[in-house]
Protein backbone atom coordinates (compact mmCIF):
# COMPACT_ATOMS: atom_id res chain seq x y z
CA UNK A 1 0.00 0.00 0.00
CA UNK A 2 1.61 3.69 -0.93
CA UNK A 3 0.91 6.59 1.54
CA UNK A 4 -0.26 8.80 -1.25
CA UNK A 5 -2.31 8.36 -4.54
CA UNK A 6 -2.13 11.54 -6.82
CA UNK A 7 -5.24 10.82 -9.17
CA UNK A 8 -5.35 13.17 -13.05
CA UNK A 9 -8.32 12.81 -14.85
CA UNK A 10 -7.22 14.58 -18.43
CA UNK A 11 -9.18 15.58 -21.24
CA UNK A 12 -6.54 15.75 -24.27
CA UNK A 13 -3.96 18.91 -24.07
CA UNK A 14 -0.64 17.00 -23.54
CA UNK A 15 1.39 19.24 -23.12
CA UNK A 16 -0.24 20.78 -20.10
CA UNK A 17 -0.47 16.93 -18.77
CA UNK A 18 2.87 16.50 -19.39
CA UNK A 19 4.16 20.21 -17.56
CA UNK A 20 1.86 18.49 -14.35
CA UNK A 21 3.99 14.92 -14.47
CA UNK A 22 7.10 16.38 -14.89
CA UNK A 23 6.46 18.63 -12.03
CA UNK A 24 5.57 16.02 -9.73
CA UNK A 25 8.31 13.95 -10.41
CA UNK A 26 10.09 16.87 -9.60
CA UNK A 27 8.93 17.67 -6.48
CA UNK A 28 8.45 13.76 -5.27
CA UNK A 29 9.73 14.30 -1.73
CA UNK A 30 8.18 10.54 -0.68
CA UNK A 31 9.94 8.17 -3.24
CA UNK A 32 8.25 5.08 -3.81
CA UNK A 33 5.95 6.00 -1.29
CA UNK A 34 3.39 7.88 -3.81
CA UNK A 35 1.77 6.75 -6.80
CA UNK A 36 0.35 8.74 -9.73
CA UNK A 37 -2.67 7.66 -11.91
CA UNK A 38 -3.67 8.91 -15.10
CA UNK A 39 -7.19 8.81 -15.46
CA UNK A 40 -8.33 9.24 -19.30
CA UNK A 41 -11.70 10.69 -20.31
CA UNK A 42 -10.16 11.68 -23.84
CA UNK A 43 -12.22 10.75 -26.86
CA UNK A 44 -9.28 9.54 -28.86
CA UNK A 45 -6.13 7.50 -27.51
CA UNK A 46 -3.30 10.10 -28.12
CA UNK A 47 -2.93 11.02 -24.63
CA UNK A 48 -3.32 7.93 -23.29
CA UNK A 49 -0.87 6.04 -25.62
CA UNK A 50 1.58 9.12 -25.34
CA UNK A 51 1.59 8.88 -21.23
CA UNK A 52 2.00 5.41 -20.98
CA UNK A 53 4.88 5.50 -23.43
CA UNK A 54 6.34 8.55 -21.71
CA UNK A 55 5.96 8.76 -18.25
CA UNK A 56 6.12 4.60 -17.26
CA UNK A 57 5.86 5.33 -13.48
CA UNK A 58 2.81 6.45 -14.33
CA UNK A 59 -0.09 4.18 -14.03
CA UNK A 60 -2.57 5.09 -16.77
CA UNK A 61 -5.94 3.97 -17.19
CA UNK A 62 -8.71 4.61 -20.53
CA UNK A 63 -12.24 5.33 -19.42
CA UNK A 64 -15.21 6.25 -21.69
CA UNK A 65 -16.26 10.24 -20.64
CA UNK A 66 -19.06 10.26 -18.10
CA UNK A 67 -17.45 13.35 -16.31
CA UNK A 68 -14.96 14.80 -13.70
CA UNK A 69 -15.98 12.74 -11.10
CA UNK A 70 -16.81 9.46 -12.67
CA UNK A 71 -13.00 10.00 -13.83
CA UNK A 72 -11.78 10.23 -10.53
CA UNK A 73 -13.55 7.01 -9.18
CA UNK A 74 -12.16 5.08 -11.79
CA UNK A 75 -8.45 6.14 -10.78
CA UNK A 76 -9.46 5.59 -7.06
CA UNK A 77 -10.48 2.53 -8.16
CA UNK A 78 -7.27 1.15 -9.16
CA UNK A 79 -5.29 3.12 -6.20
CA UNK A 80 -3.86 2.01 -3.28
CA UNK A 81 -2.87 5.19 -1.56
CA UNK A 82 -3.77 5.63 1.82
CA UNK A 83 -4.37 9.38 1.25
CA UNK A 84 -5.18 10.61 -2.06
CA UNK A 85 -4.69 13.93 -4.27
CA UNK A 86 -7.39 14.57 -6.51
CA UNK A 87 -5.23 17.20 -8.93
CA UNK A 88 -6.29 19.29 -11.99
CA UNK A 89 -3.90 18.30 -14.82
CA UNK A 90 -3.55 22.26 -15.46
CA UNK A 91 -1.79 22.12 -12.07
CA UNK A 92 2.18 22.86 -11.42
CA UNK A 93 3.93 21.73 -8.46
CA UNK A 94 6.35 24.11 -7.56
CA UNK A 95 7.31 22.72 -3.86
CA UNK A 96 7.26 19.51 -2.29
CA UNK A 97 4.26 18.77 -0.96
CA UNK A 98 3.41 15.24 -0.35
CA UNK A 99 5.60 14.95 3.00
CA UNK A 100 3.29 17.75 4.38
CA UNK A 101 0.04 15.95 3.81
CA UNK A 102 1.01 13.17 5.50
CA UNK A 103 2.06 14.91 7.90
CA UNK A 104 -1.15 16.69 7.97
CA UNK A 105 -3.26 13.72 8.55
CA UNK A 106 -1.11 11.94 10.98
CA UNK A 107 -1.07 14.54 13.67
CA UNK A 108 -4.83 15.37 13.06
CA UNK A 109 -6.68 12.32 12.79
CA UNK A 110 -9.85 14.22 12.45
CA UNK A 111 -9.00 15.86 9.26
CA UNK A 112 -10.72 14.80 6.47
CA UNK A 113 -9.47 16.66 3.43
CA UNK A 114 -7.48 20.17 2.66
CA UNK A 115 -6.55 21.91 -0.32
CA UNK A 116 -3.39 24.87 -0.28
CA UNK A 117 -2.95 27.68 -1.96
CA UNK A 118 -3.71 28.22 -6.05
CA UNK A 119 -1.70 30.50 -7.59
CA UNK A 120 -0.76 31.61 -11.71
CA UNK A 121 1.86 31.76 -13.14
CA UNK A 122 3.18 34.96 -12.20
CA UNK A 123 2.29 33.60 -8.45
CA UNK A 124 -0.71 35.83 -7.78
CA UNK A 125 -3.19 33.95 -5.84
CA UNK A 126 -5.86 31.89 -7.77
CA UNK A 127 -9.14 30.91 -6.03
CA UNK A 128 -8.46 28.36 -3.58
CA UNK A 129 -11.73 27.56 -2.08
CA UNK A 130 -15.38 29.00 -2.61
CA UNK A 131 -18.87 30.02 -0.33
CA UNK A 132 -21.14 26.73 0.21
CA UNK A 133 -24.04 27.24 -1.55
CA UNK A 134 -23.76 31.18 -2.14
CA UNK A 135 -24.53 32.45 -5.32
CA UNK A 136 -25.40 36.16 -4.87
CA UNK A 137 -23.68 39.21 -4.92
CA UNK A 138 -23.00 39.40 -1.07
CA UNK A 139 -21.77 35.68 -1.11
CA UNK A 140 -19.16 37.12 -4.02
CA UNK A 141 -17.64 39.89 -2.46
CA UNK A 142 -17.82 37.77 0.76
CA UNK A 143 -15.69 35.09 -1.50
CA UNK A 144 -12.80 37.57 -2.68
CA UNK A 145 -12.37 38.93 0.52
CA UNK A 146 -12.04 35.72 2.37
CA UNK A 147 -9.62 34.41 -0.35
CA UNK A 148 -8.20 37.34 -0.08
CA UNK A 149 -6.98 36.87 3.34
CA UNK A 150 -7.33 33.64 3.03
CA UNK A 151 -9.75 33.10 5.48
CA UNK A 152 -11.38 29.43 5.13
CA UNK A 153 -14.21 28.69 7.52
CA UNK A 154 -14.82 24.94 7.93
CA UNK A 155 -18.16 23.98 7.04
CA UNK A 156 -19.66 27.29 5.56
CA UNK A 157 -16.96 26.83 2.33
CA UNK A 158 -15.49 24.04 0.12
CA UNK A 159 -11.95 23.72 -1.52
CA UNK A 160 -12.07 24.11 -5.18
CA UNK A 161 -11.69 20.95 -7.11
CA UNK A 162 -8.28 21.67 -8.77
CA UNK A 163 -6.14 20.57 -5.58
CA UNK A 164 -8.62 18.40 -3.15
CA UNK A 165 -6.13 16.42 -0.71
CA UNK A 166 -8.49 13.54 1.00
CA UNK A 167 -8.39 10.55 3.81
CA UNK A 168 -9.03 7.52 1.77
CA UNK A 169 -11.22 6.28 4.56
CA UNK A 170 -13.15 9.61 4.29
CA UNK A 171 -13.55 9.21 0.54
CA UNK A 172 -15.04 5.94 1.05
CA UNK A 173 -17.49 6.64 3.72
CA UNK A 174 -18.85 10.01 1.91
CA UNK A 175 -19.55 7.83 -0.88
CA UNK A 176 -17.01 8.52 -3.73
CA UNK A 177 -17.90 11.57 -5.66
CA UNK A 178 -21.83 11.23 -7.27
CA UNK A 179 -21.16 10.21 -11.14
CA UNK A 180 -24.65 11.78 -11.65
CA UNK A 181 -22.50 15.43 -11.62
CA UNK A 182 -20.69 15.46 -14.58
CA UNK A 183 -18.87 18.51 -14.31
CA UNK A 184 -18.67 21.11 -11.26
CA UNK A 185 -20.06 21.37 -7.73
CA UNK A 186 -18.85 17.79 -7.36
CA UNK A 187 -16.36 19.04 -4.57
CA UNK A 188 -18.93 20.92 -2.58
CA UNK A 189 -21.25 17.67 -2.24
CA UNK A 190 -18.18 15.34 -2.02
CA UNK A 191 -17.30 18.03 1.09
CA UNK A 192 -21.39 17.62 2.36
CA UNK A 193 -21.48 14.01 2.18
CA UNK A 194 -17.82 13.95 4.63
CA UNK A 195 -19.40 15.87 7.09
CA UNK A 196 -22.35 13.71 7.26
CA UNK A 197 -20.72 10.61 6.51
CA UNK A 198 -16.98 10.23 7.88
CA UNK A 199 -15.59 9.46 10.75
CA UNK A 200 -13.17 12.52 10.08
CA UNK A 201 -15.32 15.56 9.57
CA UNK A 202 -12.55 18.81 9.38
CA UNK A 203 -11.55 20.42 5.87
CA UNK A 204 -8.59 23.14 5.67
CA UNK A 205 -6.66 25.40 4.12
CA UNK A 206 -3.22 26.07 3.97
CA UNK A 207 -2.04 29.25 2.59
CA UNK A 208 1.63 28.49 3.26
CA UNK A 209 1.85 25.66 0.95
CA UNK A 210 1.12 26.94 -2.98
CA UNK A 211 0.43 24.64 -6.04
CA UNK A 212 0.25 27.03 -9.80
CA UNK A 213 -3.35 26.52 -11.45
CA UNK A 214 -3.48 27.64 -14.96
CA UNK A 215 -7.36 27.73 -14.71
CA UNK A 216 -8.16 26.13 -17.92
CA UNK A 217 -8.48 29.02 -20.14
CA UNK A 218 -10.24 26.79 -22.72
CA UNK A 219 -14.05 28.66 -22.59
CA UNK A 220 -13.42 32.18 -23.68
CA UNK A 221 -15.20 32.50 -26.66
CA UNK A 222 -18.80 33.14 -26.46
CA UNK A 223 -19.58 29.65 -27.87
CA UNK A 224 -17.86 28.08 -25.29
CA UNK A 225 -19.40 30.33 -22.75
CA UNK A 226 -23.11 29.21 -23.35
CA UNK A 227 -21.52 25.63 -23.11
CA UNK A 228 -19.85 26.25 -19.94
CA UNK A 229 -22.71 27.77 -18.65
CA UNK A 230 -25.30 25.05 -19.59
CA UNK A 231 -23.02 22.72 -17.76
CA UNK A 232 -22.57 25.02 -15.14
CA UNK A 233 -26.76 24.85 -14.80
CA UNK A 234 -27.27 20.84 -15.47
CA UNK A 235 -24.52 20.41 -12.06
CA UNK A 236 -26.64 23.59 -9.91
CA UNK A 237 -29.63 21.92 -10.60
CA UNK A 238 -29.14 18.61 -10.05
CA UNK A 239 -27.45 19.52 -6.64
CA UNK A 240 -29.54 21.91 -5.55
CA UNK A 241 -32.29 19.41 -6.18
CA UNK A 242 -30.27 16.92 -4.25
CA UNK A 243 -29.54 19.52 -1.08
CA UNK A 244 -33.18 20.72 -0.57
CA UNK A 245 -32.44 24.28 -2.65
CA UNK A 246 -34.56 26.49 -5.29
CA UNK A 247 -32.67 26.38 -8.70
CA UNK A 248 -35.04 29.48 -10.30
CA UNK A 249 -34.12 32.01 -6.45
CA UNK A 250 -30.34 30.98 -7.36
CA UNK A 251 -29.89 31.90 -10.81
CA UNK A 252 -32.02 35.40 -10.54
CA UNK A 253 -28.64 35.60 -7.48
CA UNK A 254 -26.60 34.23 -10.44
CA UNK A 255 -28.18 36.91 -12.93
CA UNK A 256 -28.19 39.98 -10.85
CA UNK A 257 -24.26 39.33 -10.62
CA UNK A 258 -23.74 39.20 -14.14
CA UNK A 259 -25.71 42.45 -14.41
CA UNK A 260 -23.46 43.66 -11.70
CA UNK A 261 -20.28 42.61 -13.38
CA UNK A 262 -21.92 43.74 -17.06
CA UNK A 263 -21.90 47.34 -15.28
CA UNK A 264 -18.02 47.18 -14.23
CA UNK A 265 -16.89 45.65 -17.51
CA UNK A 266 -18.78 48.67 -19.28
CA UNK A 267 -16.86 51.39 -17.62
CA UNK A 268 -13.40 49.70 -17.42
CA UNK A 269 -13.98 48.78 -21.36
CA UNK A 270 -13.41 45.17 -20.35
CA UNK A 271 -13.18 42.77 -23.23
CA UNK A 272 -15.41 40.24 -21.67
CA UNK A 273 -18.71 41.83 -21.82
CA UNK A 274 -19.81 39.16 -24.45
CA UNK A 275 -19.60 36.69 -21.41
CA UNK A 276 -20.91 38.33 -19.56
CA UNK A 277 -24.05 39.07 -21.73
CA UNK A 278 -24.45 35.73 -23.03
CA UNK A 279 -24.39 34.68 -18.93
CA UNK A 280 -27.07 37.27 -18.70
CA UNK A 281 -28.82 35.76 -21.44
CA UNK A 282 -28.71 32.03 -20.69
CA UNK A 283 -29.85 32.68 -17.00
CA UNK A 284 -33.08 34.85 -18.32
CA UNK A 285 -33.85 31.57 -20.34
CA UNK A 286 -33.59 29.40 -17.49
CA UNK A 287 -35.59 31.36 -15.26
CA UNK A 288 -38.08 31.89 -17.55
CA UNK A 289 -38.43 28.12 -18.56
CA UNK A 290 -38.55 26.98 -14.70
Amino acid sequence: MKKISVIIVTYQKIDIVRDCLNSIEKYNDIGDELEVIVSDNSEDNVLFETISKEYPWVKTIKNKNEGFGAGNNRGYEISSGEYLLFLNPDTILVEPIFKFTIEQFEKNKNLALFGVQLIDKKLKRNSSFFIMDGYGIIAAICGKVSRLFGRYVDGKMFIAGADLFVRRTSFEQAGLFDESIFMYKEEADLIKRIKLYSNAKVTRFYNDKKIIHLEGGTESDSRQSVSQIKRLYEADKYYVTKWGGDIKHIYKSRRRQARLKLIVCSIFNRDNIEHVKNNISYYSKIIKED
